[in-house]
């Protein structure tokens, strides 16, 4: 993560809100000094070696720094963890990804785990059970199931278990608090190092296996439980039924509550893995996307395909510290049994597509599979084109583009128009549109759910994001996601709303075109643009100011005067991305800082609200007044934080996912 201005502020803005000031001014000493000691600490913040302890032990707890204790002189020196800074403000996302995933007990030791940092697994049947008895104790004994949360021992561990098996729980080592950085390097240091008067031993190619596996083994280190649990009790299944309300575990019942519980060693130390999260994140992102672009049902298909192929991936991009090094492992692949399975039966795959009989697909085109993914966008694009002249001649959609054939049609069956005509009204008002003339013929004979479920996964195949792409070979149906190329055209939208949102269709035009054609030459871009030349310029003086765009001038001669020089336009997209980062960094920050203004202004109000005894009973103890003020401030909150949660949407596209 680059830490700029904006960015160091917000992450010591968001340790400040949920750990105080003391955590909060020691990071922000880390985030503009770099990494320090104890001694040098103490001079950059002014703070007492007692308030530096109870500060670093705070960030040390909640995972938000990394420790290195240098082998000549044993001094511990500590560097600011910037993305687990920042990922405190996805708490509630994360929580409502493992309450619709799981359940509400696995959602209940996420919370616990996200408030302590790092605990015990111990020390978490302790908590449990002293929380399990107060709330018995104020409910007279009420199983605490009503509520969903964790209410004994053995649901504590098959609920641990699951987590750990899908990976959202890793365990914690003494390297798990070391900068990743400082591992890797000092991995490839002892690799390459040679001993006086000794020649080197192997070559430079065994000597990078030999820094590839070292450097894998550290990043497996947190999964030696899964693996062990993965060995016993086999892969956990994300489908679970909800009764009551209350999320069903696949390994655990109330009734016999002895089953398939895992042995968990007591002084083994948990935390919620991170990047597993992001994974899990992107996956619904992909899915609303889906859902926007082709419908709901093919919104679910495409969500429970991703789980499937995600079931093993750890993180959303490539390590970079080996991705130059090693070729790209083969993408995950799944079958269409396979998403029939694990697909809700309460989901009608019946929506969404139209019925076409069998006759009129051309399977040759539909069936077709690509074992590698596409290089390039344009690579994408003439394979499209290929099949188009075969997708026309054999179409079961029937298109009136000649007019004169409308009319023709008209002449020979106005009785058939007359006597259809309330049924084509019906139809019209009910879709809020004309007459479309695209006709679906359907079949008579009811396609089966799995072909239902075919025409859904061709549907996400054949858009234009490329949201899959089918692999099978040997007739069997694959499908892959290529997420790389996928999620370069999420940015591409995303950042094409932007530009248009600030700059107007027009400036989204010239950035397009810009993108597309390259460095373009001053003179050849109004035509490119059909737009008049004053238009362009002043447009484009508008894009350059925002730094969208700029210009490199290629003089002709030594002479370098204006008429002898040629000025190119071009766009920098990884420019362009970095700086609309920052500036959403500005923009969640300031957000959050109105945010403590009006809780500043309204303080008064809010102290007497957070009271046991008014908590629930607002209406009745307040007064109009500050009722109003109270609802006003409710109000003023849920559009400030739902304005952060947009923008994390954007950090998360642009930056993590």
């Amino acid at each position: 993560m680059l830490v700029t201005k904006h960015a160091a502020e917000l992450c010591a803005l968001l340790v400040s809100d949920l750990h105080g000031e003391l955590p909060s001014r020691i990071l922000t000493a880390l985030l503009t000094k770099g990494r320090c000691n104890v001694t040098q600490l103490g001079r950059h913040t002014s703070l007492g070696a007692r308030h530096l302890r109870n500060g670093l032990a705070v960030l040390f707890q909640h995972n938000l720094l990394y420790t290195r204790i240098d082998n000549e002189t044993r001094v511990a020196s500590y560097d600011a963890n910037p993305e687990a800074c920042y990922n405190l403000i996805r708490t509630g996302k994360i929580l409502d990804m493992v309450d619709r995933q799981f359940g509400s007990s696995e959602r209940d030791v996420i919370q616990t785990l996200l408030q302590l940092g790092h605990a015990r697994i111990g020390d978490l049947k302790q908590a449990f059970d002293s929380r399990n008895a107060s709330v018995s104790s104020r409910s007279n004994g009420t199983n605490g199931h009503t509520n969903g949360m964790v209410s004994s021992d053995n649901e504590l561990y098959v609920t641990l278990g699951r987590l750990i098996q899908a990976d959202l729980v890793e365990t914690v080592r003494a390297d798990s608090f070391r900068n990743p950085i400082d591992v890797y390097h000092e991995i490839k240091t002892e690799a390459t190092k040679i001993a006086p008067g000794e020649k080197a031993t192997g070559t430079k190619h065994e000597q990078q296996q030999q820094i590839i596996n070292r450097w894998r083994t550290f990043r497996e280190q947190s999964k030696g439980v899964k693996r062990q649990l993965d060995q016993s009790r086999g892969r956990i299944s994300k489908k679970r039924k909800l009764q009551n309300g209350h999320a069903a575990s696949a390994d655990y019942d109330d009734e016999d509550g002895l089953q398939h519980v895992p042995q968990l060693a007591p002084n083994m130390i948990v935390r919620v893995n991170h990047q597993k999260c992001l994974v899990e994140l992107r996956n619904h992102s992909l899915a609303n996307f889906a859902a926007d672009a082709l419908g709901d049902v093919t919104g679910e298909i495409y969500r429970v395909l991703l789980g499937l192929l995600t079931l093993e991936v750890s993180q959303c991009r490539p390590d970079t510290m080996v991705e130059d090094e090693t070729p790209p492992p083969p993408p995950a692949a799944t079958t269409t049994l396979d998403i029939l399975d694990h697909l809700d039966d309460s989901i009608d795959v019946g929506y969404g597509v139209g019925k076409v009989k069998k006759e009129n697909i051309n399977q040759s085109s539909a069936e077709k599979t690509k074992v590698n993914p596409p290089q390039s966008d344009d690579e994408s694009e003439e394979s499209d084109n290929e099949q188009t002249s075969h997708r026309q001649s054999r179409s079961g959609i029937s298109l009136d583009d000649d007019d004169e054939d409308d009319d023709d049609d008209e002449d020979e069956s106005g009785d058939d128009h007359a006597n259809g005509a309330s049924h084509t009204k019906s139809v019209s008002q009910a879709n809020g549109h004309r007459q479309t003339k695209v006709k679906f013929k359907e079949d008579s004979a009811p396609a089966s759910r799995l072909d239902q479920l075919r025409q859904h996964l061709l549907l996400l195949k054949e858009s234009k994001h490329k949201f899959i792409r089918h692999c099978g070979t040997n007739g069997r149906g694959q499908w892959t996601v290529d997420f790389a190329q996928l999620m370069d055209h999420v940015r591409e939208s995303e950042l094409d709303a932007v530009i248009e949102q600030s700059h107007g269709r027009y400036g989204l035009r010239l950035t397009r075109i810009l993108r597309e054609k390259g460095k373009l030459d001053e003179k050849m871009l109004h035509s490119a643009a059909l737009m008049r030349k004053p238009d362009v310029q002043g447009k484009m003086l508008a894009l350059q100011m925002a730094g969208l765009v700029d210009i490199q001038e290629v003089p002709k001669d030594s002479s370098r005067l204006a008429n002898r020089t040629i000025f190119l336009w071009f766009f920098d997209g990884e420019r362009t991305q970095a700086q609309l980062l920052d500036d959403v960094y500005k923009a969640m920050l300031r957000a959050l800082q109105t945010l403590q203004v009006e809780r500043h202004k309204e303080r008064n109000i809010l102290s007497f609200v957070e009271r046991k005894d008014v908590q629930g009973k607002e209406e009745e103890v307040m007064g109009n007044d500050y009722l109003k003020r109270y609802n006003r401030h409710l109000e003023r909150q849920e559009m400030l934080l739902g304005q952060v949660m947009r923008l994390d949407n954007m950090i998360s596209v642009f930056r993590d996912f």
